[in-house]
C-alpha cells in the first residue's frame, strides 16, 4: 500500500459563506454553472489569500482513495474527475455545489459522483473527505494525470480522442 502525504488539493480554499456561494455558482443550466466554478477557482487563486490543505493519497489492489481534511469555515474548489468516484464524509458537516445542484451533508453520507464533475464545499465543521476510484495504474503520478482534468475543455478534449478511438482504454 501506498500512503503518501501531498500539499495541495484543488485550488485551495478561501473562508466563504455557504448560502452566497450557493447563489454565486447557480448558473441556471450546465455550462453557466461550470463558467461560475471556474471563475471562482480563479479568483481564489488570484486573491493570494489561499492556505493549503491537507490530505493523503492510498493505493491498494486497484482502489485509489483520496482523503482530504477541510477546515471549518473553508470554501474548497475539487479538481474536474475523468472517472466516475465515489464520495464519502468520513465526518463533519459540508455543503456541496456541483452543476447539478447543491446539498448539505454530514457524516456517513456516501454518493457516487459521475465522470466530469467539480465539486465546490463549504465546511460548516472540520470535515474529511474521500473520494474512492478504481484504477490500473500503480504509480502516483500517473494515477493524477488518468483521473483529473485541468479544465472542462480538457475533459471535453479526451472524451472526443475517445470517442474517435484515439486514445487507448
Amino acid at each position: 500500500m501506498i500512503v503518501k502525504p501531498v500539499a495541495n488539493y484543488g485550488a485551495g480554499i478561501l473562508p466563504h459563506r455557504a448560502p452566497d456561494l450557493v447563489a454565486m455558482l447557480d448558473g441556471g443550466e450546465q455550462m453557466a454553472t461550470r463558467a461560475n466554478i471556474t471563475d471562482l477557482k480563479n479568483r481564489m487563486l488570484a486573491s493570494g489569500d489561499n492556505v493549503e490543505i491537507r490530505f493523503t493519497e492510498s493505493l491498494v489492489d486497484g482502489l485509489y482513495t483520496r482523503t482530504v481534511f477541510i477546515p471549518k469555515g473553508a470554501t474548497v474548489v475539487g479538481k474536474i474527475h475523468r472517472k466516475p468516484c465515489v464520495n464519502i464524509v468520513a465526518s463533519g458537516d459540508i455543503s456541496i455545489m456541483t452543476e447539478s445542484g447543491a446539498l448539505r451533508v454530514q457524516a456517513g453520507y456516501t454518493v457516487t459522483s459521475p465522470a466530469g464533475i467539480q465539486k465546490v464545499g463549504y465546511a460548516h465543521e472540520d470535515t474529511i473527505f474521500i473520494n474512492v476510484f478504481r484504477t490500473e495504474e500503480t504509480d502516483i503520478a500517473l494515477i493524477e494525470a488518468d483521473l483529473i482534468a485541468e479544465s472542462f475543455e480538457a475533459l471535453e478534449h479526451t472524451k472526443e480522442a475517445v470517442w474517435l478511438g484515439l486514445q487507448q482504454q
